[in-house]
């Protein structure tokens, strides 16, 4: 059994400054190997039983995933590929017209979004570390999907992070768009802890714009130039925001984050609000386990406290129908426990408990999407990656 995880959820827990335990349910699961053996394998777990079907597979390090309106998926790939994938699960050739990126670790071609309007503009978003020399930072380009031949055209940069650094990983770099076509990105903090604390700068930020890399009007410092938060900002103090969902049912924002070692939060984001990063964090840091500050920062409605690390990367609400149960239950991907980690929330969207759904079963869990069959689909971190997915 996996260890008991620490949440903050509850009144109760935050008043009393302690910790509630949420119990862990394991999946009981085939081994691995059975994936071979016509790509699918049973997977029994405490409410639900599932096939997991391997779509796909032959990708490098698959970061990204998104549809298109024919059902064709579009899968980035860390190294600097982007690829069509057919609902069958064959894969085009890499697409032209990629920024080139470099990729030495954490860093390289990330997320990939399909315009909300893709059917008119034929636009995807792309994110990745964009470099000059040593220096890195995080941009985002929007591209025209042309065909034949397929490749991207009339590229345009529609964001830069505000500060080079000589790191390769803390990007963050997911994009998701909100039922008003506004697009969210996590942008981590590069690695430079402080800039999480810095209004002023977008790294350790959810930045909120339009598709021409606008701040919206209505951010919190779009109002109030002189009050040093930047005007794209949403909200900040965050790490390493690799998990981003937006429920299509409530409009909720949900990040994903990593701890320093240990930390892991998901937290439910709320325009203006500060995370804490780093002056308080859940994790280890410089051997100040659960190091607090008193200041107004925004609760985390989870975290998995100094142990164990979990690494989260990915993030989706479940609003398909084929697993009742799991209805309205966030589903978090994890790439140190090589896990798919659901959730569980109540009707005020607080935490009753987590359960792990794959537990070994593919690897490290990257990304976490619901397709438009309302499927849920897994991207596994590996050399020879590949794409999943839950059926009934």
């Amino acid at each position: 059994m996996k260890p008991l995880f620490t949440s903050l959820a509850g009144a109760a827990g935050k008043a009393a400054g302690v910790a509630l335990c949420c119990t862990v349910l394991p999946a009981a699961a085939l081994p691995a190997a059975a994936l071979a053996d016509g790509h699918q394998t049973e997977i029994v777990t405490a409410e639900h039983s599932f096939i997991l079907t391997r779509v796909a597979t032959g990708l490098e390090h698959p970061w990204g995933l998104d549809w298109l309106p024919d059902g064709r998926m579009v899968v980035t790939e860390r190294p600097g590929r982007i690829r069509l994938v057919s609902p069958e699960g064959v894969l085009s050739e890499p697409l032209a017209g990629v920024p080139e990126v470099v990729s030495d670790f954490r860093d390289g071609l990330l997320d990939v979004s399909v315009s909300p309007d893709f059917a008119s503009d034929r636009t995807l978003y792309i994110a990745y570390s964009n470099n000059d020399g040593e220096q890195r930072w995080l941009e985002v380009t929007a591209a025209r999907l042309a065909e034949p031949p397929v490749g991207l055209e009339d590229l345009r940069v529609v964001f830069r992070s505000d500060v080079k650094v000589e790191n390769i990983e803390g990007f963050g770099a997911r994009i998701r768009f909100d039922a008003e076509g506004r697009m969210f990105v996590s942008v981590g903090d590069h690695a430079v802890p402080a800039e999480a604390q810095n209004r002023a700068t977008t790294l350790g930020t959810l930045i909120r714009i339009d598709r021409s890399g606008n701040p919206v009007a209505d951010n919190p410092g779009g109002d109030n130039p002189g009050g040093g938060l930047h005007p794209a900002v949403y909200a900040y103090g965050f790490k390493n925001p690799q998990g981003l969902a937006i429920d299509p049912v409530t409009g909720a924002v949900w990040a994903a984050d990593h701890g320093p070692r240990g930390g892991g939060e998901i937290n439910r984001v709320e325009a203006g609000a500060n995370y804490g990063w780093p002056a308080r964090t859940f994790g280890d840091r410089d051997g100040r386990p659960g190091a607090a500050a008193a200041h107004d920062f925004a609760e985390p409605v989870f975290t998995w406290g100094v142990a164990p690390t979990v690494a989260l990367s990915g993030l989706e609400v479940y609003r398909g129908t084929d697993f009742p149960n799991w209805q309205g239950d966030l589903f978090a991907g994890s790439l140190t426990q090589e896990a798919l980690i659901r959730v569980m929330l109540d009707d005020d969207g607080r935490v009753v408990g987590t359960e792990y759904v794959l537990d070994g079963d593919i690897g490290r869990v990257r990304e976490v999407r619901q397709g438009p069959d309302r499927r849920l689909y897994v991207l596994n971190d590996d050399f020879e990656g590949a794409i999943y997915r839950l059926d009934p």
